[in-house]
C-alpha cells in the first residue's frame, strides 16, 4: 500500500497545492492589506499541500462532506 500512496503522491499534491494557491491569490487580490493578501496566499496552499499530502483520507472526507452539505 505505501508503494501506491508514494507513487500517486505527485499527482494528488501538486494540483492541490496548485489550486489551493491559485485561490488564495484570487482572494488575496480583494485583501485591504498586504499582509492579508499574504496569508491568503501561504494559507491556501498550506490548506491544498496538506490536503495533497493525506490524499487517501482528506479526499474521501472532503467528498463526503460536499455529499452530506448538499442534502
Amino acid at each position: 500500500m505505501m508503494k501506491y500512496y508514494i507513487e500517486l503522491l505527485p499527482v494528488m499534491a501538486v494540483p492541490s497545492t496548485f489550486v489551493g494557491f491559485v485561490t488564495g491569490m484570487h482572494t488575496g487580490i480583494t485583501s485591504k492589506t498586504p499582509i492579508d493578501m499574504f496569508s491568503n496566499w501561504i494559507g491556501y496552499a498550506s490548506l491544498g499541500m496538506m490536503t495533497g499530502v493525506t490524499y487517501p483520507v482528506s479526499f474521501p472526507m472532503l467528498a463526503g462532506y460536499v455529499i452530506y452539505k448538499n442534502h
